[in-house]
């Protein structure tokens, strides 16, 4: 439809350029005119009707552009027969009534983004309009002063169209500064619009006392334009926002040329003198422009204070940052007060446990919520001298000026009771703990960098050793630097030179030793014997968990493969990590090593955790599934200390849970078997075998087996040792019928 009318449109503009302005036609300039702004302003109104989204402005902008077509339809029966319309005519009411709705369209038009827009940049547009306003005041009115010899009706008729324009063309600039960041399509075709409409009023105005061929081109084809572009702005709908893009700052370019526009009409009047009101108008545009400075000044002093908050500022707790510790750090470190006791400062680094799980099982959001709660129990241990910033993640680090060992130590045990305390997160309630590292100032290091480095370190000590937390020794920690560690872990691995050791899994119905769980050690050149809580974790993070999993692999069925040659048909359980399980070659992996060994699958356990399980299901799942297909069993290990649902482990095809080490310390102390005796009776009921780990009482034994518990492995049964000194037949019989295994010289196992 648009297409065809701006094709009529070229043809007319043609016309306009090939006849001369003597050759002017009624039917064509006149009613085929007419008719054209006719279909143009019914098209603006019934995309008011049509569209419920700016119903107003677009209604107003249609009737403001029906005004306008009903006068040029006045204006041509008024003329019908060479006549003279007489000034002012009923056009001229008609015309005059389009400039108050159109000023009503673009107020509405404005209004639709007015929310995000601050003071500041509505001074811009009050700057750019005022400042176009001036500049067609200091031509348009210079003009019309000067007609001479009308009555005083005709000179206001022609005043007031000079005059609309003017505010038409203030606003249109205005609201193109206030909405130049929007990419707003509908107020440009308006604005373009509302120019073109000035333009022709202008030539209209000039073309009244001298004609020229120029002029009458103009003259016809500036009011059909106009109306043109404002019905199809009338059709434009808004576009999404793009939630990619930046936002833009409007616009100064139309500021800048409003003020200059004003200084120069100030500068003209001074010179050969211009009217009275491009001089009031260019004045008031000046003045919008020093008050624009002036907010511009405080609005960047704030921007600047806020900027600085934000950059120090973690965004999800309201605490401190990375940046606000270094930056306190520094300044501790850079004037060392000359009083020992002033300059002594304590570090203390603090790491959430079991955080991971929580994020697992209940969502970000949750863990959003706890870390939202930290912050406070944190502060309540501290003293207001005292700075408490988030790292990152799960980690925050308290700052004790002019503190030493007994404070240090002492907050640190009000920090972990405080985080021990449960979190109540929506619908749900969660305990977490916490791993805290301290080091000294001057003791431990002599800069920021070097005291953070300090408190990690022993940080991570505490939670390999599971202690609330851990003060830095050099003696201890300096020889573990995890870095290097790092390295010598990937060469160990190269030159295999981690040993198994096996501890036995007793059968509390027969007494029979059916298994053995295989666990690696790592015996250092330097360090000795490293936990395997130490050194798996670095390998996780330097992703040296396959290989060191293939070395196990090859290891543990080898040994196996060598037991059942000799008669002793015994299953191998086999740690695995969510590295591992969650690896789409794992079943691959498996099923070669044990075609490798010979190994029937059903001789290979095969643990993970819950937090594996969980921490992406649907993988977890797929590959469980081909290791099941495989023939291996799957175990659960440490059920019952993670966040695992039931509705997780009905989906998986596992064949045995270990319950956590935790249940049975209750039972060791007498306590009430029922929580253990109903875990026992669940897995049963779901045909799982149930291990009980960590037994190191014959008490807690004796429950186990009163209980119904399938298998058990601990100290008390025997120690994890390497498979030449491991005792699988010494046995002694008790009242129960349980065969208990002798314990073993402990210069016989290790770890």
């Amino acid at each position: 439809m648009y297409g065809l009318l701006w094709g009529l449109l070229l043809a007319y503009l043609v016309s306009l350029i090939v006849r001369s302005p003597d050759q002017r036609s009624v039917l064509i300039d006149g009613w085929g005119v007419d008719a054209f702004e006719l279909v143009v302003s019914a098209l603006a109104l019934a995309s008011g009707v049509l569209q419920r989204r700016g119903r107003a402005m677009r209604l107003a902008l249609g009737a403001a552009m029906l005004m306008w077509t009903i006068g040029d339809v006045a204006l041509t029966a008024e003329s019908s027969g060479g006549a003279t319309p007489s000034s002012p005519s009923t056009a001229d009411v008609f015309y005059l009534a389009f400039f108050p709705l159109a000023y009503l369209a673009l107020v509405l038009m404005v209004r639709r983004e007015s929310s995000r827009l601050v003071p500041a940049i509505w001074l811009d547009g009050v700057v750019a309009g005022l400042g176009g306003a001036a500049l067609c005041a200091a031509f348009a009115f210079h003009s019309i002063l000067h007609l001479t010899g009308v009555p005083a009706t005709a000179a206001a008729t022609n005043l007031a169209y000079p005059i609309g324009d003017v505010l038409l063309l203030a606003m249109v600039a205005g609201g193109s500064v206030l909405l130049s960041g929007g990419g707003n399509r509908a107020w440009r075709l308006v604005a373009l619009g509302c120019a073109v409409n000035a333009v022709g009023d202008t030539f209209n105005l000039l073309d009244s006392t001298r004609a020229s061929h120029v002029g009458t081109v103009f003259d016809g084809i500036a009011w059909p334009t106009a109306l043109l572009l404002m019905a199809m702005a009338a059709w434009v709908r808004g576009s999404r926002p793009d939630a990619l893009a930046h936002e833009r700052a409007p616009g100064v370019m139309l500021p800048a040329l409003g003020a200059t526009a004003a200084l120069s009409v100030l500068l003209l009047g001074s010179v050969s003198g211009t009217n009275r009101v491009a001089v009031a108008l260019a004045a008031a545009t000046l003045l919008a422009a020093g008050i624009r400075v002036l907010l511009s000044v405080g609005s960047l002093r704030r921007i600047t204070e806020e900027r600085h908050q934000q950059s120090v500022t973690d965004h999800l707790t309201g605490l401190g940052n990375r940046r606000r510790l270094a930056a306190a750090l520094d300044r501790h470190f850079a004037d060392p007060a000359p009083d020992a006791r002033a300059s002594a400062l304590a570090f203390l680094f603090v790491d959430l446990d079991h955080f991971k799980e929580v994020n697992d099982s209940f969502g970000h959001p949750a863990g959003d919520q706890l870390l939202t709660q930290i912050g406070p129990r944190i502060e309540h241990c501290l003293q207001p001298s005292d700075l408490l910033v988030r790292i990152g993640g799960d980690e925050f680090a308290v700052v004790l000026f002019s503190s030493g060992t007994e404070r240090a130590t002492d907050v640190a045990r009000q920090i972990s009771k405080a985080i021990r305390a449960p979190f109540a997160l929506d619908m749900v309630s969660v305990r977490i703990g916490s791993s805290i590292g301290i080091a000294l100032a001057p003791d431990h290091a002599g800069n920021g960098e070097g005291l953070v480095r300090c408190a990690d370190k022993a940080m991570y000590r505490a939670k390999q050793a599971r202690t609330p937390f851990e003060i830095y020794d050099a003696s201890r920690d300096s020889g573990a630097d995890r870095l290097q560690l790092v390295e010598e872990l990937r060469a160990a691995i190269d030159q295999q030179q981690f040993e198994l050791h096996y501890q036995p899994q007793i059968d509390l119905r027969s007494g029979t030793i059916p298994a053995v769980e295989a666990l690696l050690r790592w015996p250092h050149p330097q360090l000795g014997y490293i936990p395997p809580l130490e050194f798996l974790p670095l390998a996780e993070e330097a992703g040296l968990m396959r290989q060191l999993t293939d070395l196990v692999l090859d290891q543990a069925l080898d040994q196996c493969a060598r037991w059942r040659a000799a008669g002793q048909p015994l299953s191998v359980s086999i740690n695995v990590s969510a590295t591992n399980i969650l690896d789409a070659d794992f079943a691959t992996k498996v099923r070669d090593h044990l075609d490798k060994h010979r190994v029937p699958p059903t001789a290979l356990v095969l643990e993970i955790t819950e937090t594996t399980v969980i921490s992406d299901f649907d993988r977890c799942k797929l590959v469980v599934d081909q290791l099941r297909e495989l023939g291996c069993v799957i175990s659960i290990d440490d059920f019952g200390a993670g966040f695992t649902s039931l509705a997780h482990l009905s989906k998986l095809p596992i064949g045995e849970l270990k319950l956590d080490r935790t249940f049975l310390a209750a039972l060791a102390d007498e306590g009430d078997p029922a929580l253990v005796s109903a875990m026992i009776e669940l897995a049963h009921a779901l045909d799982l075998q149930v291990v009980a780990e960590g037994v190191e009482h014959q008490s807690t034994l004796d429950v186990l087996s009163r209980l119904g518990c399938d298998l058990a492995q601990g100290y008390h049964i025997g120690r994890p040792s390497p498979a030449e000194t491991l005792n699988l037949a010494a046995a002694t019989l008790n009242a129960n019928n349980v065969h208990i295994l002798r314990p073993l010289n402990p210069a016989e196992a290790t770890g």
